[in-house]
């Protein structure tokens, strides 16, 4: 337990330090923030808690704008690609994230992407916000499932990430992290050290996909399918 309360303490002076940095670099040029300062802060975390991370994969990712579409069972999922993917990005979050301190400030100068998961009018235009700005550049992160799992299982996936994939026509690459929940269980806050693991899989072309909702639907599938796969894998499979 006194670990555990070292590590929060230290986290919160990591964030606050790595926050004011961050908002004056978000100001200056948004994009050095990821490298510079999100990057530096999610291995400071890494590092305390005593995780490891096993990445494979990071030559599939495309030197073109992607949505990188990953599961999402720990909150230390995204301290874990955060450290771990060596390109610039940016995410698409819940709107509640804008609000917090020092992360929601530096997300949203950097220019990060916040929809509300309505169905809105204020959604409707996220959505095209996200596909003008994903075909410029940097990449997109995304998670289908919209929150988080539980017990390793994916959730039902929410079909907004795949609208976007659809109308931007650029290439998906799923991403499959595991470990988290061995680091810190669902609904406790006790921290533990450990490995994660990391990986990246080939991309999707959507364009060989049909159009609409038939493409769409079908996107799905081949996403989830091989998300499952690597997770089945993994479970069974110790670490090297």
């Amino acid at each position: 337990m006194l670990r555990t309360i070292v590590c929060w303490v230290t986290f919160i002076i990591y964030t606050v330090f790595f926050g004011m940095y961050g908002v004056v670099l978000a100001l200056i040029s948004p994009p050095a923030v990821v490298k510079y300062a999100v990057r530096p802060w999610a291995r400071m975390i890494l590092f305390t808690t005593g995780v490891k991370l096993d990445v494979r994969g990071l030559e599939n990712i495309p030197n073109e704008p992607s949505i990188i579409m990953f599961n999402h069972q720990s909150v230390f999922d995204i301290f874990a690609y955060m450290a771990a993917l060596p390109i610039d990005w940016k995410a698409v979050m819940k709107k509640e994230v804008g609000a917090m301190p020092f992360i929601g400030w530096i997300s949203r100068i950097a220019g990060h992407y916040f929809v509300v998961r309505d169905g809105s009018e204020r959604d409707t235009k996220e959505v095209k916000k996200i596909v003008n700005g994903i075909k410029k550049g940097p990449s997109v992160m995304i998670a289908p499932e919209g929150t988080r799992g539980t017990e390793g299982k994916l959730l039902p996936f929410q079909k907004g990430g795949f609208v976007i994939a659809m109308l931007a026509g650029v290439p998906v690459v799923p991403m499959v992290i595991t470990g988290g929940l061995d680091i810190m269980p669902r609904g406790s806050k006790v921290l533990r050290p450990g490995t994660m693991k990391i990986r990246v899989l080939p991309p999707i072309d959507v364009s060989s996909l049909p159009r609409g909702r038939e493409g769409r639907e079908e996107l799905m599938l081949m996403v989830r399918s091989q998300m499952e796969e690597v997770l089945e894998r993994e479970e069974r499979r110790p670490l090297a």
